[in-house]
């Protein structure tokens, strides 16, 4: 497993908050963030969808870090300190977990390319349900998903820190293509693993994206 960490930062303007200025206010926070020596670069995702449903717009962004280390020197940083306060000061943070996959072979800079749909899920298990039990299920639920054909790949993640939502178990599953997606979840009703693993989580939020870069 590489020493690589992927930060996933999921935000909605606060309310009152007009967009072209958390739009700068983003920008301005990540280019500090990727000015730092081994951090980056940024990837960006657009949710077409969410789950629970969202009634501001949802950004999604991820930032690779050369090592957890990084994570340290980026929090301590002046720079990005200066230009993030204001911006978290704008935003209705939904997740912001710094993830570790448990893929060594996970490429971040094309597990998933424009046109390809990604789901980002960040769940929990229901009352009742244990983390062994839960991710028992996950892996079964993961496994039967990706031999689909409408399905490129699944890849799951160790929580490694973050602000938000760091007690969820993130995946991610990459479509092969926007059809692809559609047609799937045409499908989905008749699929019972779909159903059955549905029964045991609660989800913090899942966002289907289209690639931005």
């Amino acid at each position: 497993m590489s020493n690589q960490i992927i930060e996933i930062a999921i935000r909605a303007p606060k309310a009152g908050i007009k967009e072209v200025d958390f739009i700068a206010a983003k920008n301005a926070a990540v280019k500090s963030l990727v000015s730092i020596k081994g951090i980056g670069p940024e990837r960006e995702f657009e949710p077409f969808k969410t789950m629970p449903e969202k009634s501001a717009k949802v950004f999604v962004g991820m930032t690779r870090y050369q090592s957890k280390m990084k994570t340290y020197q980026a929090m301590v940083s002046f720079n990005v300190l200066r230009n993030l306060m204001p911006f978290m000061g704008m935003m209705d943070n939904m997740g912001g977990i710094f993830l570790k996959p448990e893929d060594p072979n996970f490429d971040y800079g094309s597990f998933a390319d424009k046109s390809n749909i990604t789901e980002i899920a960040l769940l929990r298990p229901k009352a009742g349900i244990s983390k062994d039990q839960f991710l028992q299920a996950r892996t079964k639920f993961l496994k039967a998903l990706d031999s689909e054909p409408e399905v490129k790949n699944s890849y799951t993640f160790e929580v490694a820190g973050g602000f938000k939502n760091t007690d969820t178990f993130p995946h991610f599953t990459v479509y092969k293509s926007k059809a692809d997606f559609d047609m799937l979840m045409d499908r989905a009703k008749g699929l019972s693993y779909i159903g059955e693993f549905a029964k045991i989580f609660d989800a913090e939020i899942i966002c289907f994206c289209t690639t931005i870069k």
